[in-house]
C-alpha cells in the first residue's frame, strides 16, 4: 500500500508540474500557481487497533513553527480521494494532547476509516497560567485563547495544501473535538474564511471553512464576559456566596482570575472596557459569528456534579442550550443532545456523532 501511495504522489507531482492552466483544486487561490511539493510521511504503527482495516498512519507531521504544530494522521487505503475529519483534544487551553483521541475515540476512528473517511488529530499551543500575579504581563502576552484557535485553523489549511500528497478531498472537511476542541470546532465552523489568497505562506491561502462541526461538552463561546445571561439559571442560586452572577466576580471569588485574563489575553482587569478587548472578543464570539451559511453543528452536553464548579462552568448543558437557540434563531442546522434532566436535548433523528460528520462529508 505504500509503494502504491509513493507511486501516486510522484504520478499528481508529475500532473501539476506539466499543468498549464493554472487551476487550483483547492479552491483556495485564483490564478497560476506553483506545483505543491510533495509531503513526505513516516508511516508508523497505528496507535488504536485497526484490525481489518487498510490504513497507514503517521505521526507528529509538522504542521507549523510552533512546538506543538504537530498532528497524526490515518490514510485509509482507499483509491479515490477520501473527506478527513479533524479531532481536536480538550483540556481547557491548558494542557491534552492529540494522543487523548485514542483513548476514547477508539471505536469513532475506526467507523471513519471503514467509510473512507482520513482522520487527524491535532495539537496546538497551549496557554500557561501564571502563578503569581507577577506573571501575569507575560501571560497575556501569550495572545489568549486566540492563539490556539488560529494554531487549529493553520493545521486544517495545511492539510489543505497537501491534500494530493494525502489523497483527501479538501472541500469535505469536518472538525470536532470535546470541551476546549469542541469550542475550537465551532469557532471554525463560525468564523468567516480566514484565507489569505495574497500571503506570501501558500499554506495560508487555503480555505479555513469546514462542512460540520462536532461539539462535545462545549462551551458556547469564547467572549467569557457573556457567560453571565447563558449560565444566570446556574450562578444566581450562589449569587449571595460568589458575591455576584458576572464571570468576573467568580472568577475571583474561586481564584480563577489568572486564568480568566489569560484566556482573554490582557493583563489586568482594568483592560475589560478597552476597545482592543471588544475587538478581540468579536474575533472569538462564536455565537455572535453564527449565521445560516455556517458548518452545521452537532452537539452533547454532559452533567458535572455541583462542587466541581470550574468544569460545571465551562462544560454546563446551558452552552450546548445556547449554541442550539442561535442554531434555530439564525437558520442553521443542529442536531442537539443532553444529559441534564434540568435541560433535556434529544434529537429526534437519534443521529450519532459519526453519522451526522459523515452525512456532510460523504
Amino acid at each position: 500500500m505504500i509503494f502504491k501511495r509513493i507511486f501516486s504522489l510522484i504520478a499528481l507531482t508529475l500532473a501539476v508540474s506539466a499543468c498549464s492552466d493554472g487551476s487550483n483544486n483547492s479552491n483556495s487561490t485564483a490564478g497560476v500557481e506553483e506545483p505543491r511539493p510533495a509531503l513526505e510521511l513516516s508511516f508508523s504503527e497505528a496507535p488504536v487497533d485497526l484490525t481489518n482495516i487498510s490504513a497507514d498512519f503517521a505521526a507528529d507531521v509538522r504542521y507549523g513553527e510552533a512546538e506543538r504544530n504537530l498532528l497524526d494522521i490515518f490514510l485509509p487505503d482507499c483509491e479515490d480521494p477520501t473527506p478527513l475529519v479533524m479531532f481536536i483534544h480538550w483540556g481547557g487551553f491548558i494542557g491534552g494532547n492529540k494522543e487523548d483521541a485514542y483513548d476514547v475515540q477508539v471505536e469513532e476512528i475506526q467507523e471513519f476509516l471503514r467509510n473512507c473517511v482520513a482522520y487527524a488529530s491535532i495539537n496546538y499551543t497551549l496557554l500557561e497560567i501564571p502563578e503569581t500575579d507577577e506573571d501575569i504581563e507575560k501571560a497575556a502576552a501569550q495572545g489568549g485563547v486566540l492563539t490556539a484557535l488560529e494554531d487549529t485553523a493553520r493545521a486544517l489549511q495545511f492539510m489543505r495544501y497537501h491534500f494530493e500528497s494525502l489523497n483527501i478531498e479538501p472541500e469535505n472537511v469536518a472538525a470536532y473535538g470535546g470541551s476546549a476542541g469542541a469550542g475550537s470546532s465551532l469557532w471554525l465552523g463560525t468564523h468567516d474564511d480566514m484565507a489569505d489568497p495574497d500571503n506570501e505562506d501558500p499554506i495560508l491561502r487555503e480555505s479555513t471553512r469546514v462542512k460540520a462541526a462536532g461539539a462535545l461538552a462545549t462551551q458556547s463561546t469564547y467572549d467569557l464576559l457573556d457567560w453571565e445571561q447563558i449560565l444566570l439559571p446556574v450562578t444566581e442560586p450562589f449569587a449571595p456566596i460568589l458575591g455576584g452572577t458576572d464571570l468576573v466576580t467568580i472568577a475571583e471569588a474561586i481564584g480563577a482570575t489568572n486564568y480568566l485574563l489569560t484566556i482573554l489575553g490582557i493583563a489586568s482587569l482594568d483592560q475589560l472596557d478597552s476597545q482592543a478587548l471588544d475587538e478581540y472578543r468579536a474575533r472569538v464570539d462564536m455565537l455572535e459569528m453564527m449565521d445560516s451559511g455556517d458548518a452545521p453543528v452537532f452537539i452533547y452536553s454532559i452533567v458535572f456534579p455541583p462542587d466541581d464548579l470550574i468544569n460545571l462552568l465551562l462544560h454546563h448543558p446551558l452552552h450546548g442550550l445556547a449554541v442550539k437557540d442561535r442554531a434555530d434563531e439564525v437558520g442553521l442546522e443542529a442536531v442537539a443532545y443532553s444529559e441534564d434532566p434540568n435541560y433535556p436535548l434529544q434529537d429526534p433523528s437519534g443521529e450519532t456523532l459519526t453519522s451526522f460528520l459523515m452525512r456532510h462529508i460523504l
